[in-house]
């Protein structure tokens, strides 16, 4: 079973095509709103809580610590139903890209082309050591051995519950704003916007990718302080996860 649905990213361009189909087709529906505020309510979940806060400031730069423990295994609940991979691959993933930023081994570098941050390419050997304490964590290596099936049970149990239109807007529709503000986020935060940092690499601060990841728009103060977890710098640089982390670490 683990080899069937082990977080990998062979199924990634169908989950991206099947959620951005859909998203297109419902916005030429007549749907009430409150379908609308549900799909942003989970986005807030799954990106805020789940992958900005959670994946990036918590588990790969371990910048603050949580008030109780069993907000870690939530909040990556929902970062992983978010459908861009588990806690231990995302981890992987962007411990890559700190280390090989804007050059060859950079998983979705945006020099590479944009087809290339749509549907990267990962070709690197995990750093096991690099995630050593989440492998060794049952509920995280649970969470990375079983992805997909995991996804496939959170959306028939969306089904069973609410019918269509909740696993459409509270389990599809929020798949599609996760990885669309994924991609635009790989690709902006390296070629747009300005820099309050000279750093290495070419990390941009950009105002609207941070309104929609968040947060994590602010890139470049991100790089040059990857061990901050809060994002602002400037006192208009509006970081709504950090307003989050500091109700929620100890």
């Amino acid at each position: 079973m683990k080899d069937i649905f082990r977080a990998n990213t062979s199924y990634f361009p169908y989950i991206q095509a099947v959620s951005t189909a859909t998203f297109i087709y419902m916005l030429f529906q007549a749907v009430p709103l409150q379908w609308w505020l549900l799909s942003i309510a989970m986005y807030f979940l799954t990106g805020c809580l789940g992958i900005t806060i959670t994946f990036h400031r918590y588990l790969t730069h371990k910048s603050f610590k949580f008030r109780y423990k069993w907000m870690e295994y939530l909040f990556s609940f929902f970062g992983a139903i978010g459908g861009t991979g588990s806690s231990i691959g995302w981890v992987a993933v962007h411990n890559e890209h700190h280390k090989n930023a804007d050059q060859p081994g950079d998983p979705h570098a945006p020099h590479n082309g944009f087809w290339n941050v749509i549907i990267p390419k990962y070709d690197f050997d995990m750093n096991k050591w690099a995630v050593r304490r989440l492998i060794t964590n049952k509920f995280h290596l649970a969470l990375h051995n079983y992805y997909y099936l995991i996804l496939l049970v959170w959306f028939a149990l969306l089904f069973f519950v609410g019918g269509l239109n909740v696993l459409i807007f509270a389990g599809i529709i929020p798949v599609a704003f996760q990885i669309w503000a994924s991609v635009l986020s790989n690709y902006g935060n390296h070629s747009w916007g300005y820099r309050n940092f000279t750093t290495k690499e070419d990390s941009r601060n950009t105002w609207w990718l941070a309104a929609i990841t968040w947060g994590e728009g602010w890139h470049n103060n991100h790089h040059a302080k990857p061990g901050k977890w809060d994002f602002q710098y400037k006192w208009w640089e509006i970081d709504p996860s950090a307003w989050v982390i500091r109700l929620v670490k100890n």
